[in-house]
């Protein structure tokens, strides 16, 4: 994945990628001027959303690059069909883990901004209204915030950068649609566009 589309209002222009670099995380942090002290002994590696990223960049300003929406995407849950096939349960959860490991570096890079612009569908058995302790991972890692539930800005706090992070998470049992994630993420990367050039 990767790419560029023009979007000539302004000068602006989108570009797609398929990972965030660690560094390129730091250095947005860094420019926020409002923390110092970084370990990077690691920011040669990257993380690598499974639905990409989609920047904002500008034809006159190559450090200009932004976010407007960073998208993941995970199935787990096999149960279902290991019954089926008359086999024992397995543990459940090992997609949660990853996914909380890729957004508590975004949420850090993001920090400084009123927007998290991210996104995850899930779908698979582990994601039932029944399968409570997934449901509460999932619930934990969102801030106990709703699930099945659109958030972009920043919410509740009381100072420029003391506020909860809620994030778009969608989960469910049944295989999400193309075109039902299309229209979620286009409001979000639509909003986070809004949020940066006007």
């Amino acid at each position: 994945m990767g790419g560029v589309a023009n979007f000539n209002e302004g000068g602006y222009y989108f570009e797609i990628a398929d990972k965030l670099d660690i560094s390129f995380m730091i250095e947005t942090i860094k420019n926020s001027q409002i923390r110092v002290q970084f370990d990077t002994n690691f920011s040669q590696h990257s993380i690598k959303p499974d639905g990409g990223i989609l920047f904002l960049r500008k034809q006159d300003d190559e450090n200009f690059k932004k976010v407007l929406l960073i998208t993941e995407a995970k199935r787990q849950g096999t149960n279902d069909e290991r019954q089926k096939e008359g086999k024992k349960k397995q543990a459940t959860g090992n997609a949660i883990e990853r996914l909380g490991k890729n957004l508590t570096g975004i949420k850090a890079m993001l920090n400084h901004e009123k927007i998290t612009p991210f996104v995850c569908f899930g779908w698979g058995c582990d994601f039932g209204p029944n399968v409570k302790s997934v449901l509460t991972k999932l619930n934990v890692l969102n801030e106990f915030y709703f699930l099945n539930k659109t958030y972009i800005f920043k919410a509740d706090g009381n100072s420029n950068f003391n506020y909860f992070s809620p994030v778009s998470m969608y989960f469910r049992e049944k295989k999400w649609e193309v075109d039902e994630m299309f229209d979620i993420m286009k409001e979000i990367a639509e909003t986070s566009l809004r949020y940066y050039i006007f």
